[in-house]
């Protein structure tokens, strides 16, 4: 799981308008209301969020309908939420699709939090000898900067990594071999991921070829021969061999007989566990390769087609997922 902050540039404009605005606003504020700390506030993360996000005819009028409760109802706790909320409205307001309900409640609760750090300020001991017109603005100021924390959501993002999560699950017993080509394969998965842009088609296709090989060393693991060794399986053949020769009571016999029978069946399917394997690792092999080759197309656009390594890569998903489909068959 990666924690993704996208759009900097506009974070970082709505910080300083919601900082600079809230502290002008409330100094130039303060000789009109009592109330400058929390208006300025107010219409300066609305400022800001116009700053950074655009639509400011929106968010100012957002802004002045979330003053409304602080001049038409009793100052208190519920006339200070029902100004955050409509606010939080205001500020979230974008051009691409929002996350919902939780994006605006949290806005809400930070806006909140916000008002009372502009009171807490403007009620401080600290400032009492400061000129009253720089407490009001020093509070608006730090309402500001809380607000900022508003708009996180706006660009705070979880990305799930299927391949990480994949590497976690694969099983304790894998042999040296195939953990090293897992290894590999992951290597050069992180290395392309860092190169390729999100929406680029061939990191799509890359993560597909990862998880199938990682697939197909989950299913290799369970392709594992007995644990009984070839030799102590000749020897018990070999001697079966020989009680079923000296052997002078027919039942005796027969049942010596369908024992050599069972091993030897059990001998035909090691065989083919062997096979199915080694096909499985074949392929794992050939996934790698063709990893290789893209993120060679990666790094070196004008010498290989990576269009063309594209579609071998394609063909190769397609191969283990014939390997996966012969194991279930064998």
């Amino acid at each position: 799981m990666d924690i993704r902050f996208d759009e900097h540039a506009s974070f970082h404009r709505a910080a300083i308008g919601m900082t600079a605005g809230s502290a002008i606003l409330g100094i130039a504020l303060h000789p009109l209301t009592p109330l400058a700390p929390l208006l300025g506030g107010i219409f300066g993360i609305a400022i800001g969020a116009a700053f950074g996000y655009g639509k400011p005819l929106l968010r100012l009028v957002a802004a002045a309908l979330a003053c409304l409760p602080l001049f038409l109802l009793t100052p208190s706790w519920p006339a200070l939420a029902l100004c955050a909320v409509t606010l939080a409205l205001g500020t979230t307001i974008s051009s691409r699709s929002q996350r919902g309900g939780l994006a605006v409640m949290f806005g809400a609760m930070v806006t909140l939090l916000a008002m009372w750090t502009a009171m807490r300020f403007d009620h401080a001991s600290v400032a009492m000898h400061w000129p009253a017109m720089v407490t009001d603005g020093v509070a608006s100021a730090a309402m500001g900067i809380v607000g900022v924390v508003a708009m996180l959501p706006r660009h705070l993002g979880v990305a799930f990594d299927p391949v990480a999560s994949a590497v976690k699950q694969l099983p304790p017993a894998l042999d040296s071999e195939v953990r090293a080509l897992c290894t590999r394969t992951v290597a050069i998965w992180n290395d392309i991921r860092e190169k390729l842009g999100e929406t680029d088609p061939g990191k799509d296709m890359v993560r597909e070829a990862v998880l199938k090989t990682l697939e197909v060393a989950t299913k290799s693991s369970e392709a594992q021969p007995p644990l009984v060794s070839d030799e102590e399986l000749g020897r018990r053949m070999e001697d079966l061999d020989a009680r079923i020769a000296a052997a002078t009571d027919d039942e005796v016999r027969t049942q010596y007989r369908a024992a050599r029978t069972g091993l030897s069946d059990q001998r035909t399917y090691r065989d083919r566990i062997r096979q199915n394997r080694e096909r499985l690792v074949a392929r794992m092999h050939n996934h790698l390769a063709a990893l290789e080759k893209f993120q060679l197309a990666v790094g070196h656009r004008g010498s290989v087609s990576a269009s063309q390594q594209l579609q071998d890569l394609s063909r190769d998903v397609a191969a283990s997922g014939e390997a996966l489909v012969e194991v279930g068959e064998a």
